[in-house]
């Protein structure tokens, strides 16, 4: 009997915590209905994010990760914040790291500036690398060094057993030392010449200066008979033109002179006329009484 009623204890002991239990969770869910907003962010990656991880706005806990999807090559996290926080385009959602183990939280850096997001918008997330990932990237790029290394003692290595390297070093030597030599040995001339060099600058500069005017005058001189040569150029050209009509026309046998050109019987009947002319004058000037007849009272 004693038995019996402990199993019955028992067991109203265990519904009991699990009415409250449920109550509990039950009332919780609740009361996030009422007081939370959901918001949708994309991250590339989520290093290891999960459900129920917090979520800081300004470093504050505001709210909780409610889901976790992954969604194509991305994963959309849905955080469940404070009714009170507006999510706005110029706030920062990021995955950060928070400790030295890798724990990893949603850090929202809020910012009121920027035009204000509504709950079903996506928002693009980044993704903050902790230590263990850089260390695990300088892991790599010590690998690659190390590489690297290598491969330059072995080129050393190759080079100095050739005498190559010692052969460059000492030729480069030698060549900075007649550098020098040179330079030394000619020092007095490169003075002169630069003292020279200076020299005819501030002459070049005198002159000009002394003669601004007059090259001003010059090159308006030059700048006018360009125009003028512009000008008797397209003058010449009208005339080629004009020169190039008229002898078209003599060829066609246009006008007078072309048909005069062109028509071998009018140039033997002109020639004729110009003969029996110039007869005709001689032939006055031997018998004038015969042409011209005066009689005086």
């Amino acid at each position: 009997m004693a038995r019996t009623r402990e199993i019955q204890v028992g067991i109203t002991v265990l519904v009991a915590l699990g009415i409250t239990l449920w109550g509990v969770t039950w009332l919780k869910q609740f009361s996030l209905a009422r007081r939370v907003r959901v918001w949708h962010v994309t991250f590339p990656q989520t290093g290891g994010l999960s459900e129920s991880d917090e979520v800081r706005v300004n470093g504050l806990r505001m709210g909780e990760v409610s889901s976790v999807d992954l969604v194509g090559d991305h994963v959309v996290v849905n955080l469940s914040l404070d009714s009170d926080v507006a999510l706005t385009t110029d706030s920062r959602v990021a995955i950060r790291n928070i400790g030295m183990m890798g724990e990893k939280v949603i850090a929202v850096d809020l910012s009121l500036e920027g035009q204000k997001l509504a709950p079903r918008d996506t928002i693009p997330g980044y993704y903050e690398k902790g230590v263990s990932e850089v260390m695990a990237d300088m892991g790599t790029t010590v690998d690659a060094i190390s590489r690297l290394a290598q491969q330059l003692e072995r080129l050393v290595t190759v080079t100095d057993k050739n005498g190559s390297l010692d052969k460059t070093i000492q030729n480069f030597h030698d060549t900075s030392e007649e550098l020098k030599l040179a330079v030394t040995e000619n020092r007095t001339m490169l003075r002169e010449t630069l003292t020279n060099f200076n020299s005819a600058s501030r002459t070049a500069k005198a002159l000009t200066t002394d003669r601004e005017v007059q090259l001003k005058r010059t090159l308006d001189s030059f700048e006018r008979s360009a125009v003028g040569m512009e000008r008797l150029a397209v003058r010449m050209d009208s005339l080629r033109g004009s020169l190039q009509n008229v002898s078209t026309k003599i060829e066609r046998g246009d006008g007078s002179l072309g048909k005069l050109v062109n028509d071998p019987k009018l140039y033997e009947d002109t020639r004729a006329s110009v003969a029996q002319f110039r007869a005709l004058v001689e032939d006055i000037k031997k018998n004038p009484k015969k042409y011209i007849n005066l009689s005086i009272f």
